[in-house]
């Protein structure tokens, strides 16, 4: 039930904690990986990926480009012939105080974190539709269910507002797809230790204010996402689809 060995899983995001966390461990499990990324940083990510299987499909792109995403679509379905995972973890984001933002910066985080999403999802759902077989997983939040903005310091509207649209872009596709046999769920983690969680754990009153807020006491760890990915990619889930699972330590309890 949770063989993910041999599928075709395309990553976005993979120079990313979350991304390559799920990479390396669907690797050494066996998986054909494409991977997309905007950077040289995917080649020292494929290197990373100690002895994999199959060696993965890197593919640069910007998911802000529509011509991109077409394009990588075409190159996975030519070079493995199939689609049969997506995990949307491509993301940004920027802290600043509510009235500070800018509409560039509004139309940049929407546009990756939402937009991407939406015009990568129907291309990919095409190849899955040919053989009504695909699961796919959107990387959200939990600052898509609740909004964090501590002492005000700062404000994540534009962040809350993308990954609060993903968990409804989820379920929309679910319905719109369950007729293909294709599953489409989120998965909603709290802060995830990393280089994004550096300024925040440095700082004693911001990271005091996490750990009070999460009953397990410690920021996420990217395994901390393994399992999750594992369960909603393969047949554990087969019944579970528009589903946003909150992968949190418990911060949303409260």
């Amino acid at each position: 039930m949770f063989n993910i060995h041999g599928k075709v899983v395309m990553i976005t995001g993979a120079t990313g904690g979350i991304g390559f966390a799920i990479a390396r461990y669907f690797a050494g499990l066996g998986a054909k990986l494409a991977l997309t990324g905007r950077s040289e940083n995917l080649k020292m990510i494929a290197r990373r990926i100690k002895k994999p299987e199959f060696a993965p499909l890197l593919l640069r792109a910007d998911l802000s480009n529509e011509g991109d995403i077409e394009k990588i679509v075409r190159k996975t379905e030519s070079e493995w012939g199939r689609i049969d995972v997506l995990i949307n973890c491509a993301g940004v984001n920027v802290r600043k105080k509510i009235d500070e933002y800018t509409s560039e910066e509004w139309d940049r985080i929407l546009n990756v974190n939402l937009k991407a999403v939406f015009i990568l999802t129907n291309e990919v759902a095409a190849v899955m539709k040919k053989r009504s077989y695909g699961k796919i997983i959107n990387v959200s939040s939990i600052q898509g269910v609740i909004c964090w903005a501590p002492g005000g310091k700062f404000s994540l509207a534009p962040y809350c507002a993308s990954k609060a649209a993903l968990i409804s872009l989820t379920k929309s596709f679910a319905l719109a797809l369950a007729a293909y046999n294709i599953t489409v769920n989120a998965i909603c983690p709290a802060v995830v230790d990393g280089k994004w969680a550096k300024n925040l754990k440095d700082d004693p009153v911001l990271y005091q204010d996490i750990i009070s807020r999460t009953p397990l006491k410690r920021l996420a760890k990217n395994g901390d996402l393994l399992g999750p990915a594992l369960f909603l990619a393969t047949e554990a889930s087969s019944y579970v689809t528009g589903h946003a699972l909150l992968v949190d330590g418990g911060w949303t309890i409260q």
